[in-house]
């Protein structure tokens, strides 16, 4: 069995050879819940936090792609604001969505990572180089992860991940540290 500071050291590595981030969205972007108004609207909470840790990562060069099962102008709208490469909503099948991605980049999986948090996420966590997921998703998922948050979904998590991995990419600098 390897030891913490093996795994950390693992991942890490992984982390450094990313060149593509897939994000599902509820659950992950948000806190997973959906509210309804009065005239049956659904809302969505996204914390500008993450979106800047998306930003920094894109502006590494790392591609950000957000796969959802779920179909909404809410999350069309935030993820044209930030600049997503792909947006891919209704979608059945995760894996193959990503995978078309990853091929139009010429990317091997090694340099893909994916952030989910149920069922529908769990065959792509198999397939990515840093398969990252949530304390609250089920147990099998959590198994095959290499990173899992620690801040609340919807509140910082994906900042947090996007933090992780602009660490341990070569020759990145935070443009705010010289500011």
């Amino acid at each position: 069995m390897a030891t913490n500071d093996s795994h950390q050291t693992a991942t890490a590595q992984r982390a450094a050879t990313i060149r593509l981030l897939g994000l599902d969205v509820d659950g992950t972007l948000t806190d997973g819940g959906l509210y309804f108004g009065n005239d049956g609207e659904v809302m969505k909470r996204f914390s500008v936090f993450d979106g800047q840790g998306l930003r920094l990562l894109m502006d590494h060069g790392v591609k950000v792609v957000w796969i959802t099962a779920r179909s909404s102008l809410i999350v069309e709208k935030r993820a044209k604001d930030l600049g997503i490469h792909a947006l891919v909503q209704g979608c059945k099948t995760k894996l193959e969505a990503l995978n078309n991605i990853r091929q139009e980049l010429a990317l091997d999986w090694s340099h893909c990572a994916f952030f989910g948090d149920d069922w529908p996420d769990y065959p792509v966590l198999k397939a990515v180089g840093l398969a990252c997921t949530t304390p609250h998703s089920p147990e099998p998922m959590k198994a095959v992860a290499h990173w899992i948050n620690t801040r609340p979904t919807g509140q910082g998590a994906v900042r947090e991940l996007c933090d992780f991995i602009l660490s341990h990419q070569a020759g990145y600098a935070n443009p705010w540290m010289n500011a």
